[in-house]
């Protein structure tokens, strides 16, 4: 006996999954901060010993950032990543040419120097300065990353749904699968979005762009495993009257625990990089973390629902599919 009925609550769910939606894109909308791979600037790593307060970073950032206005760099964001034995400074800046992209580096050492934040260059560890034109190759292959990686997808799909698209219509598998994929990757825009609200120093960056294609696929595969239980059971009952509803109920609920357990087991992974991993590895595990908990919910309360939803009410009996 199942705990409660998904499918009777079909509508409430796809409701659900709208707003989270909605709210999720919003946040990652009014959140979102570019790292300098996309809009050009600098990264610099300095040797500190020194460990700052909230405040002393903020005034930092906030004195950087006036002096890089009174240089002309207008449009310049500052965010400061301090470690325990270096402090990262990154600069985020649309300049005109790459040659103004070394003054900045240039203008940002004299910066430190007269801060006392370094006492020669020697005490930079490390630098990265990526111009207009790196900036503009970069979001033009995390574009061009995205649109391959989803048409690979739709290929894979085509040969994966090749036995069901026999016993559920073909359209009815796309709109639900398209409306899968895209909640997955809105919650999981929303919640990097929630995170960059609270830490400047998390950005859109290339590992986020993976990210959001390991997502994509992880969500496909779930669908694939319930709309094959949902093809095997309708094939049981083709000799019988069977509300469809409470066969695509059923077919939920065999493969809930198949969906929970894959899961989980992989967010334990996911949950160690994040604990013990440093830098962009933490981004990517909680990227991938947070889309991982969006396709386990939404194969099992959105997919499912939509399927019902879009093949037939609840006294719908499988020989009229």
């Amino acid at each position: 006996m199942n705990p409660f009925n998904i499918i009777k609550k079909s509508y409430l769910w796809v409701v659900l999954a709208l707003a989270i939606a909605v709210a999720s894109l919003m946040l990652f909308l009014l959140n979102a901060k570019f790292s300098e791979e996309f809009t050009g600037g600098v990264n610099i790593s300095l040797r500190s010993a020194s460990t700052f307060t909230t405040s002393e970073e903020r005034m930092i950032e906030t004195n950087l950032k006036n002096y890089l206005d009174d240089q002309g760099y207008n449009n310049a964001s500052v965010h400061l990543n301090p470690h325990e034995t270096q402090l990262q400074i990154k600069i985020n800046a649309s300049l005109a040419n790459d040659e103004k992209v070394a003054e900045l580096s240039t203008d940002v050492q004299n910066f430190l120097t007269s801060q006392k934040l370094i006492s020669s260059s020697e005490d930079i560890i490390g630098q990265a300065i990526i111009g207009p034109s790196v900036g503009s190759y970069m979001k033009t292959s995390a574009f061009q990353a995205l649109i391959i990686g989803i048409l690979l997808m739709v290929i894979y799909m085509l040969f994966a749904f090749g036995k069901i698209r026999k016993d559920i219509p073909a359209s009815i598998l796309g709109i639900t699968v398209l409306g899968v994929l895209v909640f997955n990757v809105l919650f999981t825009l929303g919640a990097y979005g929630m995170r960059m609200m609270f830490d400047s120093t998390i950005q859109v960056d290339t590992v986020f762009i993976i990210a959001v294609l390991t997502v994509v696929a992880y969500g496909v595969n779930d669908v694939i495993v319930i709309f094959d239980r949902i093809r095997e059971n309708i094939l049981k009952h083709t000799k019988e009257k069977v509300l469809l509803g409470k066969i695509i109920e059923a077919s939920l609920w065999q493969t809930m625990r198949r969906s929970i357990g894959t899961s989980f087991s992989t967010l334990l992974v996911l949950i160690t990089m994040f604990i013990f991993g440093t830098g962009v590895l933490r981004q990517f595990a909680l990227a991938v973390g947070c889309g991982i908990i969006a396709a386990t919910l939404s194969s099992i309360f959105l997919g499912g629902s939509l399927a019902y939803l879009l093949m037939g009410k609840f006294k719908s009996e499988v020989n009229k599919l």
